[in-house]
């Protein structure tokens, strides 16, 4: 009996040092989605800027020339009048879990509950 609650405490542990493993992954590619359109973003804020004195198009980003589709794993992506080291893009997960943001030289860095969505588990993306 004292065998089988062993292997039972056993199995538990080892299930919970897999499971952050299992699910770190699958985090990270829903990210790249993120990563994807943020830097589509910045291209078109780059533009944007161009033609507007310098200035990024600050709200929901419908006054720049490109369109994001709708996702299923992000809310609609916003973007902000910045300059480095704030983002002038960003994207909150639906989950709310974390928010993902691009600054004007290409840094995407992390908010909130980041584990798994960045490579080496850190707070910066790329």
């Amino acid at each position: 009996m004292m065998e089988i609650i062993i292997v039972v405490v056993m199995l538990g542990i080892m299930a919970a040092l897999a499971i952050p493993l299992v699910l770190a992954p699958r985090e990270r590619v829903i990210a790249s989605e993120a990563t994807q359109n943020l830097t589509a973003l910045l291209g078109a804020q780059k533009r944007y800027a161009s033609e507007n004195s310098g200035s990024y198009s600050a709200g929901d980003c419908s006054a720049l020339d490109i369109s994001i589709p709708a996702s299923v794993n992000f809310n609609p992506p916003s973007c902000l009048n910045n300059t480095a080291p704030n983002p002038v893009a960003s994207i909150v997960r639906n989950t709310g879990a974390y928010t993902l943001g691009i600054d004007e030289n290409g840094v995407i860095t992390c908010s909130g509950t980041c584990t798994g969505v960045c490579k080496g588990g850190g707070t910066q993306c790329n």
